[in-house]
Protein backbone atom coordinates (compact mmCIF):
# COMPACT_ATOMS: atom_id res chain seq x y z
CA UNK A 1 0.00 0.00 0.00
CA UNK A 2 1.42 3.28 -0.74
CA UNK A 3 2.55 5.35 1.82
CA UNK A 4 0.36 8.73 1.47
CA UNK A 5 -2.61 6.13 1.41
CA UNK A 6 -1.54 4.64 4.64
CA UNK A 7 -1.00 7.89 6.19
CA UNK A 8 -4.33 9.23 4.64
CA UNK A 9 -6.10 6.29 6.28
CA UNK A 10 -4.39 7.13 9.69
CA UNK A 11 -5.59 10.74 9.30
CA UNK A 12 -9.45 9.95 9.08
CA UNK A 13 -9.53 7.00 11.37
CA UNK A 14 -7.43 9.71 13.96
CA UNK A 15 -10.62 11.97 12.86
CA UNK A 16 -13.04 9.56 13.00
CA UNK A 17 -11.59 8.17 16.61
CA UNK A 18 -11.86 11.70 18.22
CA UNK A 19 -15.62 11.66 16.43
CA UNK A 20 -17.04 9.18 18.11
CA UNK A 21 -15.26 10.34 21.60
CA UNK A 22 -16.82 13.63 20.99
CA UNK A 23 -20.42 12.13 21.10
CA UNK A 24 -19.65 9.89 23.93
CA UNK A 25 -18.91 13.01 26.34
CA UNK A 26 -20.92 16.08 24.37
CA UNK A 27 -24.19 14.08 23.23
CA UNK A 28 -26.21 14.89 26.62
CA UNK A 29 -26.73 18.39 26.85
CA UNK A 30 -30.45 18.29 29.54
CA UNK A 31 -27.94 19.60 32.43
CA UNK A 32 -30.79 22.18 34.40
CA UNK A 33 -27.89 23.71 36.14
CA UNK A 34 -25.81 24.31 32.85
CA UNK A 35 -27.48 27.87 32.21
CA UNK A 36 -24.88 29.44 29.35
CA UNK A 37 -27.03 28.67 26.45
CA UNK A 38 -30.09 28.95 28.23
CA UNK A 39 -29.48 32.66 28.99
CA UNK A 40 -28.86 32.94 24.79
CA UNK A 41 -31.65 31.38 23.98
CA UNK A 42 -33.73 33.66 26.42
CA UNK A 43 -32.14 36.48 25.14
CA UNK A 44 -33.50 35.41 21.61
CA UNK A 45 -36.96 34.71 23.05
CA UNK A 46 -36.88 38.41 24.67
CA UNK A 47 -35.57 39.84 21.55
CA UNK A 48 -38.70 38.21 19.24
CA UNK A 49 -41.22 38.37 21.77
CA UNK A 50 -40.58 42.80 22.24
CA UNK A 51 -39.11 42.31 25.54
CA UNK A 52 -35.17 43.57 24.66
CA UNK A 53 -35.03 46.06 27.68
CA UNK A 54 -35.03 42.94 29.86
CA UNK A 55 -31.79 41.66 28.43
CA UNK A 56 -29.67 42.02 31.77
CA UNK A 57 -32.51 41.27 34.01
CA UNK A 58 -33.00 38.35 35.96
CA UNK A 59 -35.35 35.59 34.71
CA UNK A 60 -36.00 32.17 33.11
CA UNK A 61 -37.33 29.04 35.00
CA UNK A 62 -40.23 27.06 34.02
CA UNK A 63 -42.42 30.13 33.23
CA UNK A 64 -39.80 31.50 30.62
CA UNK A 65 -39.33 28.04 28.87
CA UNK A 66 -36.13 27.25 30.68
CA UNK A 67 -35.19 24.63 33.10
CA UNK A 68 -33.58 27.30 35.73
CA UNK A 69 -34.14 30.56 36.99
CA UNK A 70 -30.88 33.14 36.40
CA UNK A 71 -29.66 36.00 38.72
CA UNK A 72 -29.89 39.40 36.75
CA UNK A 73 -26.79 39.97 34.18
CA UNK A 74 -26.33 36.46 32.96
CA UNK A 75 -26.02 37.55 29.61
CA UNK A 76 -23.04 38.99 28.98
CA UNK A 77 -22.86 39.98 25.72
CA UNK A 78 -23.43 43.18 23.54
CA UNK A 79 -26.88 43.39 22.93
CA UNK A 80 -27.17 43.24 19.40
CA UNK A 81 -25.75 39.67 19.77
CA UNK A 82 -29.14 38.46 21.20
CA UNK A 83 -30.65 39.41 17.37
CA UNK A 84 -28.28 36.39 16.43
CA UNK A 85 -29.99 34.09 18.97
CA UNK A 86 -33.68 35.33 17.99
CA UNK A 87 -34.28 32.51 15.46
CA UNK A 88 -33.81 30.13 18.76
CA UNK A 89 -36.29 31.69 20.33
CA UNK A 90 -38.60 30.42 17.75
CA UNK A 91 -37.66 27.30 19.23
CA UNK A 92 -38.69 25.14 22.15
CA UNK A 93 -35.81 25.62 23.90
CA UNK A 94 -33.95 21.64 24.13
CA UNK A 95 -34.85 21.73 20.51
CA UNK A 96 -32.92 25.26 20.35
CA UNK A 97 -29.94 23.71 22.15
CA UNK A 98 -30.25 20.79 19.90
CA UNK A 99 -29.98 22.56 16.92
CA UNK A 100 -26.99 24.70 18.42
CA UNK A 101 -25.06 21.70 19.30
CA UNK A 102 -25.29 20.64 15.72
CA UNK A 103 -24.27 24.07 14.38
CA UNK A 104 -21.49 23.81 17.09
CA UNK A 105 -20.46 20.87 15.49
CA UNK A 106 -19.93 22.37 11.73
CA UNK A 107 -18.44 25.20 12.97
CA UNK A 108 -15.50 22.22 14.47
CA UNK A 109 -16.04 21.04 11.22
CA UNK A 110 -15.34 24.35 9.47
CA UNK A 111 -12.42 25.35 11.71
CA UNK A 112 -10.46 21.56 10.79
CA UNK A 113 -11.13 22.84 6.71
CA UNK A 114 -9.59 26.12 6.95
CA UNK A 115 -6.57 24.59 8.80
CA UNK A 116 -6.49 22.23 6.29
CA UNK A 117 -6.95 23.65 3.36
CA UNK A 118 -5.38 27.38 3.95
CA UNK A 119 -2.74 26.96 6.40
CA UNK A 120 -1.04 23.35 7.31
CA UNK A 121 1.90 23.22 5.21
CA UNK A 122 1.51 20.52 2.17
CA UNK A 123 4.19 18.22 3.61
CA UNK A 124 1.62 16.83 5.77
CA UNK A 125 -0.56 15.05 3.03
CA UNK A 126 -3.41 15.31 0.53
CA UNK A 127 -5.94 18.77 1.60
CA UNK A 128 -8.36 15.85 2.95
CA UNK A 129 -5.54 14.45 4.71
CA UNK A 130 -4.53 17.38 6.67
CA UNK A 131 -8.56 18.57 7.24
CA UNK A 132 -8.53 15.10 8.93
CA UNK A 133 -5.66 15.76 11.00
CA UNK A 134 -7.18 18.70 11.89
CA UNK A 135 -10.41 17.83 13.30
CA UNK A 136 -8.89 15.14 15.41
CA UNK A 137 -7.71 16.98 18.23
CA UNK A 138 -10.32 19.85 18.01
CA UNK A 139 -12.51 17.37 18.46
CA UNK A 140 -11.14 14.97 21.21
CA UNK A 141 -9.96 17.69 23.12
CA UNK A 142 -12.29 18.28 26.31
CA UNK A 143 -13.11 22.06 25.88
CA UNK A 144 -14.99 21.51 22.77
CA UNK A 145 -17.25 18.51 24.68
CA UNK A 146 -17.67 21.06 27.63
CA UNK A 147 -18.68 23.74 24.75
CA UNK A 148 -21.06 21.88 23.11
CA UNK A 149 -22.29 20.03 26.21
CA UNK A 150 -23.41 23.43 27.50
CA UNK A 151 -23.83 25.39 24.77
CA UNK A 152 -21.32 28.00 24.17
CA UNK A 153 -20.56 30.01 21.63
CA UNK A 154 -16.87 29.06 21.81
CA UNK A 155 -16.93 26.47 18.45
CA UNK A 156 -18.42 29.50 16.67
CA UNK A 157 -15.31 31.79 17.67
CA UNK A 158 -12.96 29.29 17.08
CA UNK A 159 -14.32 29.18 13.83
CA UNK A 160 -13.36 33.14 13.25
CA UNK A 161 -9.77 32.50 14.47
CA UNK A 162 -9.34 30.01 12.23
CA UNK A 163 -10.33 32.04 8.89
CA UNK A 164 -8.65 34.83 10.23
CA UNK A 165 -5.39 32.77 10.65
CA UNK A 166 -6.15 31.32 7.19
CA UNK A 167 -6.31 34.90 5.78
CA UNK A 168 -3.71 35.94 7.60
CA UNK A 169 -1.58 33.33 6.16
CA UNK A 170 -2.98 34.07 2.80
CA UNK A 171 -2.27 37.43 2.57
CA UNK A 172 -5.64 38.56 2.96
CA UNK A 173 -5.60 41.31 5.18
CA UNK A 174 -9.61 42.50 4.64
CA UNK A 175 -11.23 39.50 5.57
CA UNK A 176 -8.54 38.55 8.08
CA UNK A 177 -10.07 42.05 10.07
CA UNK A 178 -13.48 41.26 9.36
CA UNK A 179 -12.88 37.76 10.77
CA UNK A 180 -11.20 38.63 13.75
CA UNK A 181 -14.04 41.25 14.55
CA UNK A 182 -16.25 38.52 14.42
CA UNK A 183 -14.44 36.81 17.15
CA UNK A 184 -13.71 39.79 19.34
CA UNK A 185 -17.71 40.74 19.38
CA UNK A 186 -18.22 37.70 21.07
CA UNK A 187 -15.52 36.92 23.45
CA UNK A 188 -12.42 39.19 24.20
CA UNK A 189 -9.23 37.36 24.51
CA UNK A 190 -9.29 37.52 20.47
CA UNK A 191 -8.43 41.52 20.53
CA UNK A 192 -5.08 40.42 22.15
CA UNK A 193 -4.50 40.08 18.14
CA UNK A 194 -5.05 43.46 17.21
CA UNK A 195 -1.73 44.69 18.82
CA UNK A 196 -0.01 42.13 16.85
CA UNK A 197 -1.44 43.30 13.75
CA UNK A 198 -0.46 46.59 14.24
CA UNK A 199 3.06 45.75 15.49
CA UNK A 200 3.66 43.19 12.18
CA UNK A 201 2.49 46.92 9.76
CA UNK A 202 -0.73 44.40 9.06
CA UNK A 203 -2.65 47.58 9.11
CA UNK A 204 -5.50 47.09 6.68
CA UNK A 205 -6.20 43.94 8.94
CA UNK A 206 -6.26 46.25 11.77
CA UNK A 207 -8.74 48.83 10.26
CA UNK A 208 -11.04 46.10 8.90
CA UNK A 209 -11.10 44.89 12.53
CA UNK A 210 -11.52 48.01 14.26
CA UNK A 211 -13.99 49.48 11.22
CA UNK A 212 -16.09 45.98 11.65
CA UNK A 213 -16.64 46.62 15.46
CA UNK A 214 -17.22 49.69 15.32
CA UNK A 215 -19.94 49.17 12.90
CA UNK A 216 -21.65 46.71 15.08
CA UNK A 217 -21.46 48.77 17.94
CA UNK A 218 -23.21 51.47 16.28
CA UNK A 219 -25.68 49.25 14.57
CA UNK A 220 -26.06 47.75 18.47
CA UNK A 221 -26.79 51.39 20.20
CA UNK A 222 -29.32 52.26 17.24
CA UNK A 223 -31.36 48.90 17.60
CA UNK A 224 -31.12 48.74 21.13
CA UNK A 225 -30.81 52.29 22.93
CA UNK A 226 -27.88 53.56 25.25
CA UNK A 227 -29.70 52.08 28.41
CA UNK A 228 -28.72 48.75 27.60
CA UNK A 229 -24.95 49.44 26.53
CA UNK A 230 -24.38 51.31 29.93
CA UNK A 231 -25.67 47.76 31.75
CA UNK A 232 -23.63 45.88 29.51
CA UNK A 233 -20.44 47.97 29.94
CA UNK A 234 -21.64 47.91 34.14
CA UNK A 235 -21.07 43.89 34.27
CA UNK A 236 -17.56 44.19 32.47
CA UNK A 237 -16.64 46.75 35.39
CA UNK A 238 -17.91 44.73 37.64
CA UNK A 239 -15.24 42.46 37.10
CA UNK A 240 -12.58 44.74 37.65
CA UNK A 241 -10.17 43.81 40.74
CA UNK A 242 -12.39 41.03 41.64
CA UNK A 243 -12.47 36.98 41.28
CA UNK A 244 -14.42 33.91 40.43
CA UNK A 245 -11.47 31.06 41.48
CA UNK A 246 -13.92 27.82 40.68
CA UNK A 247 -12.08 25.03 38.84
CA UNK A 248 -13.58 26.23 35.69
CA UNK A 249 -11.99 29.66 35.82
CA UNK A 250 -7.91 29.14 34.72
CA UNK A 251 -7.13 32.93 34.46
CA UNK A 252 -3.90 34.15 35.67
CA UNK A 253 -5.35 35.65 38.44
CA UNK A 254 -8.27 32.60 39.27
CA UNK A 255 -5.34 30.40 39.36
CA UNK A 256 -2.87 32.58 41.71
CA UNK A 257 -6.33 32.63 43.91
CA UNK A 258 -6.92 29.15 44.05
CA UNK A 259 -3.20 28.44 44.61
CA UNK A 260 -2.28 30.58 47.66
CA UNK A 261 -6.19 30.27 49.14
CA UNK A 262 -7.90 27.10 49.76
CA UNK A 263 -11.33 27.88 47.85
CA UNK A 264 -14.17 25.68 46.66
CA UNK A 265 -13.97 24.17 43.48
CA UNK A 266 -17.67 25.17 42.79
CA UNK A 267 -16.45 29.14 44.04
CA UNK A 268 -18.30 30.99 41.22
CA UNK A 269 -19.50 33.77 43.20
CA UNK A 270 -17.38 37.13 42.29
CA UNK A 271 -14.96 38.10 45.47
CA UNK A 272 -12.32 40.71 45.75
CA UNK A 273 -9.16 39.65 44.41
CA UNK A 274 -6.76 38.78 47.07
CA UNK A 275 -3.61 41.49 48.36
CA UNK A 276 -1.26 38.58 47.50
CA UNK A 277 -2.96 36.98 44.79
CA UNK A 278 -3.21 40.47 43.39
CA UNK A 279 0.47 41.12 43.31
CA UNK A 280 1.74 37.32 41.92
CA UNK A 281 -1.12 38.48 39.29
CA UNK A 282 0.54 41.52 38.25
CA UNK A 283 3.83 39.43 38.42
CA UNK A 284 2.65 37.30 36.02
CA UNK A 285 1.52 39.61 34.00
CA UNK A 286 4.18 41.17 33.71
CA UNK A 287 5.84 38.40 32.78
CA UNK A 288 3.79 37.18 30.01
CA UNK A 289 4.16 40.12 28.41
CA UNK A 290 7.87 40.19 28.65
CA UNK A 291 7.39 36.57 26.68
CA UNK A 292 5.00 37.70 24.22
CA UNK A 293 6.90 40.45 23.60
CA UNK A 294 10.92 38.27 23.30
CA UNK A 295 8.68 36.12 20.64
CA UNK A 296 7.27 38.92 18.30
CA UNK A 297 10.87 40.56 18.81
CA UNK A 298 12.64 36.94 17.85
CA UNK A 299 14.40 35.51 14.19
CA UNK A 300 11.04 33.11 13.08
CA UNK A 301 7.99 35.23 11.58
CA UNK A 302 5.73 32.51 11.82
CA UNK A 303 2.29 33.88 12.09
CA UNK A 304 0.86 30.65 13.47
CA UNK A 305 3.53 30.83 16.17
CA UNK A 306 2.80 34.78 17.13
CA UNK A 307 -1.15 34.08 17.06
CA UNK A 308 -0.84 30.87 19.89
CA UNK A 309 1.48 33.15 21.77
CA UNK A 310 -0.74 36.59 21.70
CA UNK A 311 -3.85 34.30 22.52
CA UNK A 312 -2.53 32.36 25.36
CA UNK A 313 -1.82 35.71 26.91
CA UNK A 314 -5.13 37.21 26.19
CA UNK A 315 -6.93 34.31 27.59
CA UNK A 316 -4.36 34.19 30.39
CA UNK A 317 -4.75 38.15 31.71
CA UNK A 318 -8.49 38.87 31.69
CA UNK A 319 -10.07 37.85 34.94
CA UNK A 320 -12.87 35.05 33.72
CA UNK A 321 -11.04 32.25 31.50
CA UNK A 322 -13.65 29.47 31.42
CA UNK A 323 -12.20 26.18 30.74
CA UNK A 324 -14.16 26.12 27.20
CA UNK A 325 -11.86 29.90 26.02
CA UNK A 326 -9.32 27.44 25.48
CA UNK A 327 -10.59 26.05 22.38
CA UNK A 328 -10.21 29.21 20.97
CA UNK A 329 -6.10 28.28 21.16
CA UNK A 330 -6.91 25.08 19.15
CA UNK A 331 -6.63 26.84 15.82
CA UNK A 332 -3.24 28.53 16.28
CA UNK A 333 -1.91 25.36 18.08
CA UNK A 334 -3.00 23.09 15.24
CA UNK A 335 -1.11 25.44 12.64
CA UNK A 336 2.25 25.63 14.64
CA UNK A 337 2.62 22.09 15.66
CA UNK A 338 1.93 21.32 11.93
CA UNK A 339 4.69 23.92 11.13
CA UNK A 340 6.89 22.55 13.81
CA UNK A 341 6.79 19.22 12.17
CA UNK A 342 7.37 20.44 8.74
CA UNK A 343 10.38 21.95 9.68
CA UNK A 344 11.84 18.97 12.01
CA UNK A 345 11.40 20.84 14.78
CA UNK A 346 9.41 17.93 16.76
CA UNK A 347 11.95 15.74 16.17
CA UNK A 348 14.16 17.69 18.95
CA UNK A 349 13.49 16.30 22.20
CA UNK A 350 12.44 19.77 23.75
CA UNK A 351 9.57 20.98 21.34
CA UNK A 352 8.49 17.30 21.03
CA UNK A 353 8.27 17.22 24.72
CA UNK A 354 6.29 20.43 25.05
CA UNK A 355 4.22 19.98 22.32
CA UNK A 356 2.93 16.63 24.03
CA UNK A 357 2.54 18.01 27.37
CA UNK A 358 0.82 20.96 26.07
CA UNK A 359 -1.40 18.47 24.12
CA UNK A 360 -2.44 16.34 27.25
CA UNK A 361 -2.97 19.56 29.82
CA UNK A 362 -5.20 21.53 27.25
CA UNK A 363 -6.88 18.31 25.98
CA UNK A 364 -7.96 16.03 28.84
CA UNK A 365 -10.84 16.70 31.21
CA UNK A 366 -10.78 17.68 34.84
CA UNK A 367 -11.01 14.17 36.76
CA UNK A 368 -14.47 14.50 38.33
CA UNK A 369 -13.96 13.35 41.60
CA UNK A 370 -11.51 16.45 42.39
CA UNK A 371 -14.93 18.66 42.11
CA UNK A 372 -16.34 17.43 44.66
CA UNK A 373 -15.93 18.29 48.79
CA UNK A 374 -15.38 21.44 50.20
CA UNK A 375 -11.50 23.61 50.01
CA UNK A 376 -8.79 21.85 47.68
CA UNK A 377 -5.71 21.86 48.89
CA UNK A 378 -3.04 23.35 46.87
CA UNK A 379 -1.65 19.52 45.29
CA UNK A 380 -5.70 19.41 43.75
CA UNK A 381 -5.28 23.26 43.29
CA UNK A 382 -2.42 22.42 40.77
CA UNK A 383 -4.32 19.64 39.26
CA UNK A 384 -7.48 22.08 38.53
CA UNK A 385 -5.48 24.35 37.06
CA UNK A 386 -4.39 22.48 33.69
CA UNK A 387 -5.56 24.37 31.27
CA UNK A 388 -3.78 27.41 32.54
CA UNK A 389 -0.80 25.54 32.65
CA UNK A 390 -1.44 23.90 28.98
CA UNK A 391 -1.75 27.72 27.59
CA UNK A 392 1.56 28.62 29.54
CA UNK A 393 3.32 25.88 27.51
CA UNK A 394 1.58 26.55 24.34
CA UNK A 395 2.97 29.82 24.56
CA UNK A 396 6.43 29.14 26.16
CA UNK A 397 6.79 26.92 22.65
CA UNK A 398 5.41 29.07 20.41
CA UNK A 399 7.81 31.96 22.12
CA UNK A 400 11.04 29.43 21.40
CA UNK A 401 9.55 28.32 17.53
CA UNK A 402 10.06 32.31 17.17
CA UNK A 403 13.37 32.80 18.73
CA UNK A 404 14.60 30.17 16.19
CA UNK A 405 14.61 31.51 12.92
CA UNK A 406 14.49 27.54 11.43
CA UNK A 407 12.12 26.82 14.28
Amino acid sequence: MPRFRRSAIAAWALAAGALALLFARAWRIDYPYSIDFQTYWLAGARVIDGRAADLYAAGGGPADGTPAAMGAGEFKNLPIVAAAFAPFGLLDYATAKRTFWWLSLLSLAGTAWLLGRFVLPVEIGSTASRCALAFAPLAAMAPAHIALRHGQTTPLVALALAGSLAATVRRRPAPAGVALAVACLVKFPPLAIVPLDLARRRLRAAAACAAAIAAVVVASIAAFGPPLHHAYLAGIAEQAGRVMPAHNNQSLAATATRLSHRVEPSAWTPRPLPRDAAIATAIGAAALLAAVAAGVAGKGRRVEAEHAAVLAAGILLLPVAWDHYFLMLAPAAIALAGVLWARGALARPGFLAAAATGAALLGLPTPARLLEGGPAPFPVAIVLSHYFAGALVLLGLAVASLRTADA
